[in-house]
């Protein structure tokens, strides 16, 4: 049997992207706004405010009033709005710090931490999609960078591997319940792991051999420098990218990998600083100042969350050191699950003749070590270490190719039916696949009982819930929630939540999302001994409970 040409695997990975991106599109609207979605929206809003500066300078200081009310946190220290005469020219909007600092409300002091990137690929939807709501419009630059992901790692494992394979991979791509829902929006975190794993493709293609046997492929080797520069910009993360490539190229002696990473580096350092208008009037400042940020969570954000049935507070305390791998058995559909252990075994035995399955191998080893070193943020599931869930598709790929070549038609029996089971996942967990755990631990019933907290990101906060809340709030009063993202800011300016959810009362309802790590002791106490109004539930399981407010004064 002839191995598919080049063509046909990339006329099958445009395809791949086109389904995938078919299918992100029509789940969207079943998914909430979560919780850093509306701190997303209000970033871009001031991005585009700062673009349609950009453009006519005089004119929009005529018309300029800064915003009353917006979804951007606002904290002591940050930059007052300009005046119409600090914006009047682009010398004055692309060099004067004050300005920049308002409209550029990035890669600084928490809670303005992480770098723009991922807001302007969601100004994406303005230009494909202008006349949408602005919660799609921001979520479809996500959802198109997460789609050309699953068709780029199809092409990358088919061509080295063979089409089930790849086939494979881009399903545990897709259909990993975690990644599929973080896919959709307009956050982070899907985003960093699209890139990380385009990042080993565009590695591996420089590094190959080639016509000219002492020499990346200088156009792929720029490619990845790019990719490393946007993964930089997008969290902090990505700033430790290159570290699992040098790791490599040291193991094998590999000439290539070495030019690649510096001309790769000297191409992601452009491109991160072109990216950071802030930093241009003050390169080292502000690189020290985002350094200092994220490097120092500890003393501004800790998160309390519960973890086998024990409440840590990260980055100021730890989680376990085997949580990363306790956490991958948990959320990982079993078939992928075992594939990736197929994958992994093949790697380690092949590690000389198939060097680029311990390149894989590391980025996916670093992931995990890097979420378990002490005083690490440890809180929100797997979101954040979700770009080993990507590089764990390419481990699972390879084990799709072992079990086809082992075992033939079974073998790709085997694929199919993970393929099948990721899926039904999907499919069984929506509108919340944020909620899924395996049934190796009997799924979200299952956890709930380990200790695992079902819920964390405010996602289960349905239309259904929505309906509730607007048809049973009397005029007059108003909801409110255990914690406050400007998300409900959104939802109130776009009229999806009527009621109003700021102090003071009165209040007819107290809305509490399934966090235990959280709790307060009065949510502890409703949670065991509270009459809900309402509650939403996946497999028996609360996600959020709406209780009367009279429930909040009983003993």
């Amino acid at each position: 049997m002839t191995s598919p040409r080049p063509w046909t695997l990339r006329a099958a990975g445009l395809a791949i992207a086109a389904l995938t991106a078919a299918l992100m599109l029509a789940t969207e609207p079943r998914l909430a706004i979560v919780w850093d979605e509306g701190y997303t929206l209000g970033r871009e809003a001031r991005l585009r405010a700062w673009f349609s500066a950009l453009r006519d300078p005089p004119g929009f200081a005529s018309r300029w009033q800064p915003p009353t009310e917006e979804l951007v946190q606002r904290v002591p220290g940050d930059a007052p709005p300009p005046r119409s005469d600090q914006i009047d020219t682009r010398s004055k909007l692309l060099t004067d710090r004050a300005v920049l600092a308002w409209f550029w409300p990035f890669a600084r002091e928490e809670p303005h931490g992480h770098p723009p990137f991922y807001a302007l690929v969601g100004l994406a939807g303005d230009v494909l999609a202008p006349s949408w709501p602005a919660l799609p419009r921001a979520r479809l630059g996500p959802i198109l960078a997460f789609s050309l992901a699953a068709g780029v790692l199809f092409v990358f494992v088919a061509t080295r591997w063979g089409a089930w394979a790849g086939a494979l991979a881009a399903g545990a791509w897709v259909l990993q319940p975690h990644l599929f829902a973080h896919g959709h929006y307009a956050t982070y975190d899907a985003l960093l792991s699209a890139l990380w794993i385009t990042s080993i493709v565009a590695f591996a293609r420089a590094v190959e051999p080639s016509e000219r046997p002492r020499w990346p492929r200088w156009g792929v080797a720029v490619a990845f420098g790019m990719v490393a520069g946007c993964a930089a910009d997008t969290k902090l993360t990505g700033w430790l990218l290159p570290l699992p490539f040098l790791v490599w190229t040291v193991l094998y002696r590999d000439r290539r990998g070495l030019i690649t990473l510096l001309a790769g580096g000297l191409v992601g350092l452009s491109v991160l600083y072109l990216l950071n208008p802030p930093w241009w009037a003050e390169p080292l400042g502000g690189v020290a100042r985002f350094l200092h940020s994220n490097l120092n969570r500890a003393k501004s954000i800790n998160i309390k969350t519960l973890f086998l049935g024990i409440v840590y507070e990260t980055p100021r305390g730890s989680l376990p050191w085997y949580n990363t791998l306790v956490w991958t058995v948990f959320v990982t559909p079993v078939g992928f699950l075992a594939l990736a252990l197929a994958g992994l075994a093949r790697a380690l035995r092949r590690r000389t003749s198939e060097p680029l399955g311990v390149l894989v191998v590391g980025h996916w080893t670093f992931l995990l070590l890097l979420r378990s070193l002490p005083h690490t943020p440890g809180h929100d599931g797997v979101r954040q270490f979700l770009p080993a869930f990507g590089v764990l598709a390419v481990l699972a790929g390879m084990g799709a190719a072992s079990a086809v070549a082992r075992f033939g038609r079974w073998g790709q029996a085997l694929v199919v039916a993970a393929l099948i089971e990721g899926a039904i996942s999907v499919a069984l967990m929506l509108p919340v696949p944020l909620a899924y755990y395996s049934p190796i631990v009997g799924g979200p019933p299952g956890a709930s009982r380990l200790g695992m907290e079902p819920t964390y990101y405010w996602d289960a906060l349905t239309d259904d819930a929505l309906d509730w809340l607007n048809d049973h709030t009397a005029e007059g009063q108003k909801v409110l929630f255990a914690t406050g993202p400007t998300s409900w800011r959104y939802l109130r300016q776009t009229g999806r939540l009527r009621p109003q959810f700021l102090p003071p009362g009165p209040f007819a309802w107290y809305v509490l999302q399934n966090r235990p790590g959280s709790f307060s002791r009065l949510d502890q106490a409703l949670a065991a001994r509270g009459r809900p109004a309402y509650v939403v539930r996946k497999w028996g399981v609360p996600l959020v409970w709406v209780f009367p407010t009279s429930e909040l004064e009983k003993p």
